[in-house]
């Protein structure tokens, strides 16, 4: 007979490595796009000629940020 403890240990257990299966792709993508990040290298700066839009332009949504800025003022998007 199966105790109340050893039912709560099987799925606690079977819970966790659900959870484990559901976070390696993701971990796996966050991974990949880290190693294209690096060989990319730095956004560079935008100079369209204009002061206004002097920055550096989001490769997610286009949008032109203050240099300096790490994320999308736009889309929150890593620069």
């Amino acid at each position: 007979m199966v105790t109340a403890g050893e039912l709560y240990v099987l799925t606690a257990t079977v819970m966790a490595l659900v959870a484990l299966a559901a976070a390696i792709p993701v971990l796996r993508d966050i991974a990949r796009d880290g190693r294209e990040r690096l060989r990319e290298g730095p956004a560079s700066p935008v100079d369209d000629g204009d002061d206004e839009t002097e920055g550096v332009r989001c490769p997610h949504c286009g949008t032109v940020n203050e240099v300096g800025y790490a994320y999308c003022e736009d889309c929150s998007q890593a620069l």
